[in-house]
């Protein structure tokens, strides 16, 4: 199977409508804060396409929005809404898209990265620690969007 790995711009945000739940007042909810986080220079995209569809997306910050140690302007950045389709999790393509995203930050300067998750998510911590997310640095509770509580983790390049 092909699959691409790639950023996308503001006009096809909205093909990642399929990876978010079913709620379609909630999506509109992110769509708007994404929209205006793109348009502000605040956020990049990065995403999976198979066979001309958009199977999974990471959301990279480069402003603290919940966590003052989320990010670092020209740092550090926050690995943010992770979403894989569930009929294609399990196969490593998730952790692809991280290296992916993780290699091209690297390549722009950036050392320190930080993602967040919840102490009970032993799957997600397992494949984080994999990636070098190993060290606790903060805790916090997420948003309207993802209400959970959550360990922030960092990663850091050594250069």
């Amino acid at each position: 199977m092909s699959y691409t790995y790639r950023k996308i711009d503001k006009s096809e945000f909205d093909k990642l409508h399929d990876l978010f739940p079913d709620d379609e007042q909630l999506w509109l909810k992110y769509r708007d804060k994404r929209l205006r986080q793109f348009d502000n220079k605040e956020v990049t995209v990065y995403v999976i396409e198979h066979q001309g569809r958009l199977i999974g997306e990471v959301t990279i910050s480069y402003i603290s929005h919940t966590l003052p140690l989320e990010a670092i302007p020209g740092q550090r950045v926050y690995l943010q809404a992770f979403r894989l389709e569930e009929t294609y999790q399990g196969n490593g393509l998730g952790q692809e898209l991280l290296r992916f995203a993780l290699t091209d930050l690297e390549r722009q300067g950036y050392t320190e990265f930080t993602i967040g998750v919840e102490e009970d998510n032993e799957i997600a911590k397992h494949i984080y620690f994999k990636l070098g997310f190993t060290q606790a640095i903060d805790q916090g509770q997420g948003d309207t969007f993802d209400p959970s509580a959550y360990t922030l983790y960092l990663r850091r390049v050594q250069v």
